[in-house]
C-alpha cells in the first residue's frame, strides 16, 4: 500500500473509532485493537471503511472482523444482521457458531436467533442507548 494512501485510511479509521488525536500518527499505535479488527475486516473482504469502523468500534480484539467474515463467508447473513450478530463479540464469543447451530437444530426465526448468538455487551448497548 502506498505511503500516503495507508496515512488517509489510518486517519479515516481513527476519526471513525474515536481516535482523533492518534490520526496524526504515520502507523497505528502498538495495542490497538479496534485498529487490527478494523484491517481484519477490510483486508480482501469488500467490507467499507465505514462499515469496518462501526463493526469494530469498542473491539477488544479482531473478534468482531473474524465473526462477521464467517457469517458474510456462506452468505447465511446480510451486512446488517452480520453486523448486528458481530459487533462487540469477544474472542471467546463465537456468535457466527450460535447462528449457524440454531438456525440448523431449532425452529427459531432470524431475529430470534440474531438476539440469543449476540454478544451479552450487544444487548446491553441496546438498553443504553445513546442520546435522547
Amino acid at each position: 500500500m502506498k505511503r500516503g494512501r495507508w496515512r488517509g485510511t489510518w486517519g479515516l479509521a481513527a476519526v471513525l473509532l474515536g481516535l482523533p488525536a492518534l490520526g496524526q500518527l504515520e502507523e497505528p499505535p502498538r495495542g490497538a485493537p479496534q485498529y487490527s479488527c478494523f484491517e481484519a475486516a477490510r483486508e480482501g473482504s469488500g467490507v467499507s471503511e465505514s462499515l469496518a469502523a462501526q463493526l469494530c468500534q469498542g473491539a477488544s480484539s479482531d473478534a468482531p472482523a473474524r465473526c462477521f467474515l464467517r457469517a458474510r463467508e456462506g452468505g447465511f447473513l446480510a451486512e446488517p444482521q452480520a453486523l448486528q450478530l458481530c459487533q462487540y463479540a469477544e474472542p471467546s464469543d463465537d456468535p457466527a457458531a450460535c447462528f449457524l447451530k440454531a438456525r440448523t437444530s431449532s425452529f427459531l426465526d432470524e431475529p430470534q436467533i440474531l438476539q440469543l448468538c449476540r454478544p451479552p455487551l450487544a444487548e446491553i448497548q441496546n438498553l443504553c442507548p445513546y442520546g435522547p
